[in-house]
Formats: C-alpha cells, sequence, structure tokens
C-alpha cells in the first residue's frame, strides 16, 4: 500500500501534520508513506524518526504529476487543500482524494467582519478528520549537539524571535520592556533576519545567549527541548516546541489562537494578546506593516503581565 500526504507550506503547517502521519503509519503499518511539498521543507521532513518518502513540487504541476504518475497511490490525503492541488488531483486521474477543509470563507468573516464561526477545534483534530484517523503521539529525530551548546545554562528561557510576516513579531521595545524584569537566563532562537533583532537586544541585555542564525531547525529543536520555558511568536517553532510539551508563553499580534493553530499540547501555555481591538484578527496569515499603522496588537501588550507569566512558569515546582 501506498499513501501520499500533501501540504506544501509552511514549516508549523507540516508540523502539525507530524500527529496525523503518525497515525497512518499506525492504521496501515505496512504502507509506504510519501509526503509532498515544497523543496524548501525537506529539513522538516528529516525532523521525523520514523521516516517519509519525500516528494517535492516540480518546477511545474505538469512535471509534478509526471513525478507522481508511477506511483499508484492508494490514498491521497491532501491536507493543502488549493487550486493547485486540485489540478494535480486532475492530472493523476485520482479518485480516492481525501481533502481537509481550509474553511476559508469562516476565516474571511472573521478577519473582514470579526465573526467568528470557526468551529473550536484545533488544526491537528481537524487534519485527522480528513485523513480519518486520530492523532499519534510523535518522536522527532533533533541533533544531539548544537553550535556553542557548551555555553548554554543549565535551565533557560528559550525566546523565539522570528516570525513570516512583522505583524506576527514581538517588537523590539516590548522585547526590552519585558526582558529587564525577568532575572534567569535567556536563549534568543531565529534566522538570519532577525540578526539585527538580536544584535540590539544584546546591546541592552550583554547577558543573552543568542543563537540566533546560528542553528539548523534541528538544531533548534534539541534548544527548545531542554528549555524551561518557550516565549515564542507564532510560529513554526511554537509548533515545534509543543512536542516537547513546554510551558509557553505565546505573544500574539494580528492573529488569535481561535484560527485553531494553537500549541497542540498538554503542558501550560498562556496566550499573551489584546483582546479588545475591533481591527484584530486582520488576516490569517500577517502582513509586513500593521494595516491600520497603529500595530496595537503588538505595542499595548502588558510587558508587565508577560514577564510574571514567564517567571511563574519558569520556577513552578520549585
Amino acid at each position: 500500500m501506498k499513501i501520499l500526504v500533501i501540504r506544501f507550506s509552511s514549516i508549523g503547517d507540516i508540523l502539525l501534520t507530524f500527529p496525523v502521519v503518525e497515525s497512518l503509519r499506525h492504521q496501515y503499518p505496512d504502507a509506504e508513506i510519501h509526503f509532498l511539498t515544497k523543496p524548501s521543507n525537506k529539513a522538516v521532513l528529516e525532523l521525523l524518526s520514523n521516516k517519509v518518502e519525500p516528494r517535492f513540487l516540480q518546477d511545474s504541476l505538469v512535471q509534478t504529476a509526471k513525478q507522481l504518475s508511477g506511483e499508484r497511490y492508494d490514498l491521497v490525503i491532501d491536507l493543502h487543500n488549493n487550486l493547485r492541488t486540485f489540478l494535480l488531483q486532475v492530472l493523476l486521474m485520482k479518485g480516492a482524494w481525501h481533502r481537509f477543509r481550509k474553511l476559508n470563507f469562516q476565516k474571511w468573516l472573521f478577519t473582514a467582519f470579526k465573526w467568528n464561526t470557526l468551529p473550536k477545534v484545533h488544526v491537528v483534530d481537524r487534519y485527522a478528520q480528513a485523513a480519518s484517523v486520530s492523532p499519534a503521539s510523535v518522536t522527532l529525530s533533533v541533533s544531539d549537539t548544537i553550535n556553542g551548546e557548551e555555553s548554554l545554562p543549565s535551565t533557560y528561557v528559550a525566546w523565539v524571535l522570528g516570525a513570516t510576516f512583522a505583524t506576527k513579531q514581538f517588537p523590539l521595545s516590548k522585547l526590552i520592556e519585558t526582558i529587564e524584569r525577568l532575572e534567569m537566563p535567556i536563549v534568543l532562537l531565529g534566522g538570519e533576519m532577525e540578526n539585527s533583532l538580536a544584535n540590539s537586544l544584546q546591546a541592552h541585555f550583554p547577558s543573552l545567549i543568542s543563537l540566533v542564525g546560528k542553528t539548523s531547525l534541528s538544531e533548534a529543536a534539541l534548544v527548545l527541548s531542554k528549555a524551561k520555558v518557550v516565549v515564542t511568536n507564532d510560529t513554526g517553532l511554537m509548533h515545534l516546541a509543543a512536542f516537547y510539551a513546554k510551558p509557553m508563553v505565546c505573544l500574539w499580534g494580528n492573529t488569535v489562537p481561535a484560527f485553531g493553530m494553537y500549541p497542540y499540547q498538554s503542558a501550560p501555555v498562556f496566550h499573551a494578546q489584546v483582546s479588545d481591538l475591533s481591527c484584530r484578527p486582520c488576516s490569517k496569515i500577517g502582513h509586513n506593516t500593521c494595516p491600520k499603522g497603529h500595530f496595537a496588537c503588538m505595542l499595548k501588550q502588558d510587558s508587565g503581565m508577560i514577564s510574571e507569566q514567564i517567571t511563574a512558569l519558569f520556577y513552578q515546582g520549585k
């Protein structure tokens, strides 16, 4: 038996498919599972301990269909569900095609008119419904060491600076307000795009340990797995940290947990958000700049409350 799972992007969305992939493996132990995504997401798939066979989007859907046509899949789980995957189904002439309902109309109602008609169901559970399985636990395969690991404290807060869109990123002024109230060691994570932000923070707080732009995804997973608490924007590493059930403080800007893409875990999570804004949520993804120009969803965040939550989670049980 051969199964094809489809999710083109992004890092967080692909990570959220992993409980479904693992469940498919349990339900069909003899099946060969392939995963179709963008070539840039190869490192994400490599995190799975139980490996899948990667299949990558080609320059055209016709080329992609040619790549897949000889596989003769018994089951296709389409967790992306857009025009491209519909056309791919047509090109493959494949009837057994299970689609994830993206609820784009409901999301549009929420962002345009603030009418929340979305089900109170996590996207992982909705992925599982599409595949007719129950989410399974996931074991990740990560690095044994990281660049500079010898300098990491025995306990620390891992702070994820990155976000694809600026309206999902906690700004420098709020970072300074919050971190100046904290006394525990902090390790910064992010991509090369966050180097300037990390350098600015280290200028204010020389004791910060920055691994920004210095870790692979697998190494970042190791840092998250060793952290006492994770502080993060709405971004891919938030979902990666959830596999380790870390106490978490999530910083929400223009997006909201009600979209169903909050950390999928049982450990304590504090959602830091400005809930009384008439303009929020303004997008299901994000913007490069605030459409209203005020960026109140982040600039009005309560730094004192956030620092108190981080401290409480860090010292709980002591």
